[in-house]
């Protein structure tokens, strides 16, 4: 349930496209700023909505770790990011 409202919330928040191309080695430095802020304001509007602070973490650490898991499940294709433009 709280995965489920915190996503919603998720979905208003703005993220700013990347500025690096993919295999920039700054581009994962600056994905970590950004959802760094990303989870930090989803957080706090967990708490607003009356979670406590450490459950609203752990449910989105779980959220997180399972999608990485996902992702490491499905086959492997050659994806492109969608602000590379071909490159």
């Amino acid at each position: 349930m709280l995965i489920r409202a915190a996503c919603a919330q998720y979905m208003r928040m703005k993220l700013e496209q990347p500025t690096f191309q993919p295999s920039d080695p700054r581009r994962a430095r600056e994905a970590k700023e950004a959802f760094h802020d990303a989870v930090r304001d989803l957080v706090v509007q967990a708490v607003g909505a009356g979670w406590r602070e450490a459950e609203a973490a752990m449910a989105l650490a779980d959220a997180a770790d399972d999608y990485v898991m996902f992702l490491a499940q499905r086959p492997q294709r050659n994806t492109v990011a969608a602000n590379s433009n071909g490159r």
